[in-house]
């Protein structure tokens, strides 16, 4: 106990300014969903758009902008790719379709 009688808290003490749980520190703030209405509105006229010019703006970038035309292709293609080659089965089956013996698998002999 300290000298005036009160028990000491140890730990976070609540000061009169915070916020008690539970509390909005602005309670008149930005209503629900209205950040999302600005991006809903934009992602609808854009949609609007592409569906009355889009194939015409296509085919006009590509004829006059190929660069640009690339870079969009480049920028909605996934960045992470898997892929998977089996390259001597592809290789087998080009030289079977030569003619020629299958390739060895074996790496012991040369």
């Amino acid at each position: 106990m300290s000298a005036s009688g009160s028990k000491q808290t140890v730990g976070k003490q609540s000061k009169p300014w915070q916020f008690k749980p539970g509390q909005s520190g602005n309670p008149a703030g930005r209503p629900k969903g209205a950040k999302s209405k600005l991006g809903e509105a934009f992602v609808k006229a854009l949609l609007d758009d592409f569906s009355a010019n889009g194939a015409g703006a296509i085919v006009q970038t590509r004829e006059e902008n190929p660069a640009a035309y690339l870079k969009v292709i480049a920028q909605i293609l996934p960045k992470d790719v898997n892929l998977t080659v089996n390259w001597l089965d592809e290789f087998s089956t080009w030289m079977a379709q030569q003619g020629r013996d299958k390739p060895s698998t074996d790496r012991t002999t040369h």
